[in-house]
């Protein structure tokens, strides 16, 4: 796994056992419904793309189409994978809103395939897709792209 060579565990087992013994609802591959103001919404969770842990049968079993649904994945690119499943907004991070931005060049790294999906709020095929810079970096390194913590108002 790429998380391997660099630092950490063989997958996500460990962290996952260590977030179920301490009562933590983990989305992994599974939804919730969940009730806000008189208003049920549906959070659906994916494993990681990168480590090829998505399964979308899981995550979005007991969804139906009439739920207003909120789907969460580290990368945007998940986007790709779920295209076939119900979902209204998708909530990821994975870039670091690119991190070190170039004047008048842009990032010149993002690990993205589809680089229209770096930071923001943005449309896509009649959904919604936020993309959170956060607060986190690589090497201690961001120029010209603050990091930002998100609030986000969904209204039905």
């Amino acid at each position: 796994m790429w998380a391997r060579k660099i630092r950490g565990f063989e997958d996500t087992s460990v962290v996952r056992g260590l977030l179920d013994a301490a009562s933590v609802t983990l989305l992994h591959n599974r939804s919730e419904s969940v009730r806000v103001r008189n208003q049920v919404l549906r959070l659906a969770g994916v494993g990681d793309l990168w480590s090829r842990q998505i399964d979308g049968g899981l995550a979005f079993h007991d969804v139906q189409p009439e739920e207003p649904t909120v789907v969460l994945a580290h990368n945007p690119d998940t986007k790709d994978v779920l295209a076939d499943r119900h979902w209204d907004l998708m909530l990821s991070g994975h870039t670091h809103g690119g991190q070190v931005i170039v004047p008048l060049v842009g990032p010149p790294f993002v690990p993205v395939h589809d680089k229209r999906f770096i930071s923001d709020l943005k449309p896509w095929n009649g959904r919604q897709i936020y993309v959170s810079r956060g607060v986190g970096n690589v090497a201690g390194v961001r120029l010209n792209c603050r990091p930002e913590v998100t609030v986000l108002d969904l209204t039905a």
